[in-house]
């Protein structure tokens, strides 16, 4: 071997060694840069400091990102909001927020697409500290339960709140900036028992700024998002028939809706339900005059109804059970997409809209099962559906007295 040829071995050696050196460095700087890999079970990112992949603005939401924050400019204010596109059921929801100038807003979940998300689904407020505990306090229920304690942050920390929502049904707990400010059975609260266990996730823009970051959500297991059944496909009558007499207009319109325009008559499902909780949209026109029955049997066996006539001074105005229990109150604006919730076990009948219970009775006909109708009854104007959906379930069992 020549001189020459030791020589450039040499080098080469030296080079290698250097290197290694410099590899052994970068390897062992880099777990502290480094993202564990997701396994099933663990949190997932819901905001990629980017854009809004996976997130949809509702009307004129003030919502952008800058310099790896999602911003809320308030541009957009009341109702607007931004939602996942996905919906959950139960889960431990983390996120980090910083409210501007006293700024205040929510977290949604369980919300749905139209009416009062806050009132229909679960709002948690934010925004700083009020001096004490309220119902809009920061933690809080939105209206419905206040924090146990005041946790939240003023807005003039530069800080971010620290917020951790965990719903798995009926248990939800609140934690922000470390405190549990919310430990619930949501059974057992009057407000909270009938608010929907499957919906969007969302950020409302009460517009005022917010500055919000590390939004993340690990899913528990889902006890009933199987359960449900769509009764509707958004495109024909699969799975449902027409009355004999029937002289309404009966399609399918842009939004997928069921649409009965003028005239009389009933769409009936070919199924048969008997203890069930049910949801649709609904939407009328002015004069308009409709219905859902359930338990029906035939056109001169009913069952009973639910009546949709956006008419306050009426007899029995939208959400009544018809010629039994008169809805007291209307909680929305008529000719707007609301959603009405129907609980029916045995006897007992619960029926909800916009997130307000509206008419409830325990002295129900007997238990049987039958079809769900739609009706139209009137010569002018129309009703929509929409999103019609049913869980079947068992009733609950007897309890004799003193167990």
């Amino acid at each position: 071997m020549s001189k020459r040829t030791i020589h450039l071995a040499r080098i080469l050696l030296c080079a290698t060694y250097v290197l290694m050196l410099s590899s052994r460095h970068v390897l062992a700087a880099e777990p502290d840069n480094a993202q564990p890999a997701k396994k099933a079970g663990d949190f997932q990112s819901l905001f990629n400091g980017k854009d809004l992949a996976g997130w949809v603005k509702e009307g004129k939401a003030g919502f952008v990102v800058r310099d790896g924050l999602l911003r809320c400019t308030g541009s957009g204010n009341y109702p607007t909001w931004l939602r996942t596109k996905e919906v959950f059921e139960n889960f431990v929801l983390r996120l980090e927020y910083r409210p501007l100038y006293g700024a205040e807003g929510g977290v949604f979940f369980s919300a749905p697409l139209h009416g009062r998300i806050s009132r229909v689904g679960f709002d948690v407020r934010l925004g700083s500290n009020t001096g004490r505990p309220r119902k809009h306090s920061p933690g809080a229920i939105f209206e419905a339960v206040a924090p146990t304690k005041e946790a939240a942050l003023h807005y003039s920390n530069p800080k971010f709140n620290r917020l951790e929502i965990r719903m798995d049904w009926p248990k939800l707990k609140v934690t922000l900036n470390g405190q549990v400010v919310q430990d619930l059975n949501i059974e057992e609260h009057e407000l909270l028992r009938y608010r929907p266990r499957l919906g969007y996730i969302g950020l409302q823009d009460r517009g005022k700024p917010i500055l919000f970051r590390n939004i993340e959500i690990k899913r528990l297991p889902d006890k009933v998002r199987g359960e449900w059944k769509s009764l509707h496909n958004g495109k024909d009558f699969s799975g449902w028939h027409k009355s004999e007499k029937n002289s309404a207009i009966w399609s399918v319109d842009d939004e997928g809706a069921i649409l009965a325009d003028k005239g009389h008559g009933y769409m009936i499902t070919d199924g048969e339900y008997r203890n069930l909780h049910f949801e649709t949209y609904i939407k009328s026109s002015p004069r308009a005059n409709g219905g859902i029955f359930f338990r029906w049997k035939s056109q001169g066996n009913r069952g009973f109804e639910i009546q949709i006539e956006d008419i306050p001074d009426s007899s029995d105005p939208t959400g009544s059970i018809y010629n039994r229990v008169r809805a007291e109150q209307m909680p929305f604006i008529p000719g707007t997409w609301v959603l009405m919730q129907v609980f029916l076990e045995d006897r007992t009948c619960v029926v909800r809209v916009n997130g307000v219970v509206v008419a409830k009775s325990d002295k129900m006909p007997a238990a049987r099962d039958g079809n769900i109708s739609l009706q139209m009854h009137t010569g002018k104007g129309w009703v929509r559906w929409k999103g019609l959906r049913v869980r079947t379930i068992k009733p609950r069992p007897l309890v004799a007295p003193g167990m």
